[in-house]
């Protein structure tokens, strides 16, 4: 009964991760609509992500510290509760600003959720299924690309953008009703002081190992930032188009994630972040030349988003790995050096499209992902 219980205690803790990146990635398929609405240009629209993502990394990082000792019930509770308040003001905004300050409440409490529901879910799991559970709240995360944010690209296209956010908040209402009903409570421990978390970083393998998360996600980030206007450029989508494109590429990821928990598991963190990571690369680089056609759209982006999420779990894991005490700090470190590199994509990808053709992002991104390949062999060299 009780195993049952926290089963679906980690199925609604992946909920929540599903409308936090919802309303993280959502704004990627309405770019183009978001821009002529506040009439600013595709660059400046797309620096919503990027407040977006040092909002969600200093929720992840300072806010998971101040909260360290607070009964973790509590604080994943609060955290909803301010991301409700977020979508509202992004329903509410009239204005560019406003909209901005709506990204940076929602991000700041999303950040600090998923940090805390991921390590949530491995304290209350059976200690043989703790990568499994970490997964399926990961694997909410990348069900928001299958259904959220194809969805409300596709509503978008019938009724005003800003409805996407009050659907979301009025979801979040009914998650927090369940969470509070079925979440054990689970004490805080006192935090440890900033320097002593720094020394956890100062491993060499898990420095390396954050770095290869930068650069990772800088390189999808890249693309995925402008996806909308690059496939509208390229392969001359409509709307509707590219949130079919976005459902193709949520799908593979939703399998991927799922894969990368089971591929840990069963083959280990070297293989399965080493071979993931050349997939990401190879098929970047195959956007390149595939990007002007429907098919071969679909086929790239199907291989691009199993190859990416593959890489989440099997890469938190081998973090964890390495410093299992201290598992929620490294969570926290990797979650906001991840959103300091989605930061880094949005921003660089912005500046990119200004200079050259939108067309030459992918191959650029590649570059990116594989300098994260190279930092991540480094680390695991030293732990083997």
């Amino acid at each position: 009964m009780k195993n049952n219980r926290n089963q679906l205690t980690i199925i609604l803790l992946a909920l929540g991760a599903f409308v936090t990146g919802t309303a993280e990635f959502i704004v990627s398929g309405i770019l183009e609509l978001v821009s002529i609405e506040l009439d600013i240009s595709i660059a400046i629209a797309g620096q919503l992500i990027t407040i977006y993502s040092l909002s969600y990394a200093i929720g992840a990082l300072v806010l998971v510290m101040l909260t360290s000792k607070f009964n973790r019930k509590k604080v994943i509770l609060y955290a909803l509760a301010i991301f409700i308040l977020g979508n509202l003001v992004a329903f509410f905004s009239y204005n560019f600003v406003v909209l901005m300050l709506s990204r940076v409440i929602m991000a700041m409490s999303g950040g600090l959720y998923i940090v805390v529901a991921t390590n949530y879910a491995a304290q209350i799991a059976a200690p043989e299924k703790k990568g499994g559970a970490m997964a399926t709240v990961i694997t909410g995360f990348t069900v928001s690309l299958v259904l959220g944010v194809p969805l409300g690209t596709f509503l978008a296209g019938y009724f005003d953008w800003y409805y996407i956010f009050l659907i979301i908040a009025l979801g979040t209402v009914l998650l927090l009703v369940g969470l509070y009903k079925l979440l054990p409570p689970i004490e805080g421990n006192q935090s440890l002081p900033f320097k002593q978390q720094l020394q956890i970083i100062k491993d060499k393998r898990i420095f390396t190992g954050l770095m290869a998360t930068i650069f990772w996600i800088l390189g999808y980030t890249m693309v995925f930032a402008y996806i909308a206007p690059l496939l509208s450029n390229t392969a001359n989508f409509s709307i509707k188009m590219t949130s079919i494109a976005l459902f193709v590429l949520g799908s593979f990821a939703f399998i991927g994630s799922r894969f990368g928990g089971y591929a840990v598991d069963r083959w280990g963190p070297n293989r399965t972040i080493s071979i993931s990571l050349s997939v990401h690369i190879t098929a970047l680089f195959l956007l390149t030349f595939t990007q002007y056609s429907t098919i071969g759209v679909f086929i790239t982006l199907a291989i691009w988003g199993i190859a990416t999420w593959t890489t989440t779990p099997a890469k938190q894991f081998y973090l964890i790995s390495l410093k299992p005490q201290s598992a929620e700090t490294v969570l926290s470190f990797n979650t906001a050096l991840m959103n300091v590199g989605m930061m880094l994509g949005s921003a660089l990808g912005g500046i990119i499209i200004q200079y050259l053709h939108i067309a030459h992002l992918s191959w650029i991104a590649g570059i990116f992902v594989a300098i994260a390949l190279i930092f991540i062999k480094y680390s695991l060299y030293l732990k083997y």
